[in-house]
């Protein structure tokens, strides 16, 4: 009897502490960020986006059920270093790597609540605003970042979800001293950003404590909440995929068909294909003019065009000629340009039918389709100085 009133007490007392401690703060979901430097206090925007809330929680106790096994059960941030630190922008950790490019496995989608009136409801407004860092849409894993100043650019880019606060006890404390609003105003300003802006490159994230006020923040299931949220989140990106998957299909068919039509308009039937699949149309010969080697300087002057016509660009009739050299490492030539120029001689004119493989390859890039067939009209005007 006597140990159940001791245990009694120690639970009343610890309890008070804990009270004390977070009097006056609303109800909600928080954490307590300590790193090396000190400790940064945060309210979560759990109602408003609570699949980014969930997954930053779970991360920090230990219970994401996305993890791989070795460090399935294990409190994520802790000892994580803040890996990128930009004066009077940000800091920025989550990354178990230490490199910016490591995340916790697993990529889940974007939240940006909006009022009625389709205006954000958390907007990078403020010095320490808490942010997810990203890749781009829907690239949302562990790493995130804390706000030095106002960063508006970031908004509707970057996930909101949360932000750095003074505890109440504490702005109670400096009130009652400080009373010219001036001084006031810098001072809770310093209370709140101290810590955040005295952290470096490779300050460590020591631990970060979930505090949880109010029934609806302890009825907070981020584990249920994540698990559901992820789900959805896959089966729109597997949708996506496939939807992506048929567009690209009837794009490509159109381009086929383009393409023989456009081709046939262009002799592509005179052209003589060498073993790697390129074809080569002598437009111009000149058997006297200097051979084109790959490590002397070119004039050159091309017009390039997708294999269905779409012209892309030419410097014909503009009087800037390409120079540019085949072995230059730093601007590279794409295979079937430099295979078809190496065929050629100065003063010499040539149609290169260029397979995609020996171009821009499968996915393309810029304004060329993926496996994107292309045309180049070529004229080496000098080879060397």
């Amino acid at each position: 009897m006597k140990y159940f009133k001791v245990l009694v007490v120690f639970l009343i007392v610890f309890s008070s502490c804990r009270s004390a401690k977070y009097k006056g703060l609303e109800d909600g979901i928080y954490a307590e960020l300590k790193t090396n430097k000190g400790e940064i206090f945060m309210q979560l925007h759990a109602k408003e986006t609570p699949m980014t809330v969930a997954n930053f929680v779970s991360l920090a106790n230990g219970t994401n059920p996305k993890l791989v096994d070795s460090i399935k059960g294990k409190k994520f941030f802790d000892g994580i270093k803040f890996h990128r630190v930009i004066k009077d922008f940000m800091v920025q950790g989550g990354d178990p790597t230490g490199t910016g490019r490591g995340n916790a496995g697993y990529r889940f989608h974007d939240e940006f609540p909006r009022d009625t009136a389709k205006v954000l409801l958390f907007t990078h407004n403020d010095a320490g605003i808490l942010s997810m860092a990203n890749s781009g849409p829907g690239t949302n894993s562990s790493q995130f970042f804390i706000t030095h100043k106002e960063t508006p650019w970031l908004d509707g880019k970057h996930t909101v979800f949360g932000k750095v606060l003074s505890l109440p006890t504490e702005v109670d404390k400096i009130k009652a001293i400080v009373k010219d609003s001036t001084k006031l105003a810098l001072a809770l300003d310093s209370l709140k950003l101290t810590v955040l802006n005295s952290i470096e490159k490779n300050d460590t994230i020591q631990s970060i404590e979930i505090v949880r006020l109010g029934n609806a923040a302890k009825s907070f299931d981020e584990v249920k909440i994540f698990t559901e949220e992820i789900a959805k989140f896959d089966e729109k990106t597997k949708e996506g995929k496939a939807r992506q998957e048929e567009a690209d299909k009837v794009r490509y068919e159109k381009f086929l068909k383009d393409q023989k039509t456009y081709e046939a308009t262009i002799d592509v039937a005179k052209a003589t294909k060498t073993s790697s699949g390129l074809k080569i149309l002598m437009t111009k010969s000149n058997p006297n003019g200097k051979k084109v080697v790959d490590n002397v300087p070119l004039d050159v002057n091309y017009g390039l065009s997708l294999a269905d016509g779409t012209v892309v660009q030419s410097t014909f009739g503009q009087n800037r000629p390409l120079t540019c050299q085949l072995n230059d490492t730093k601007r590279p030539m794409i295979a079937g340009f430099k295979e078809g120029v190496l065929m050629m001689r100065e003063g010499e004119r040539a149609r290169l039918f260029i397979p995609y493989y020996l171009a821009y390859g499968e996915r393309g890039g810029g304004p060329f389709p993926p496996k994107a067939d292309i045309v180049f009209d070529v004229e080496i005007l000098k080879v060397g100085k």
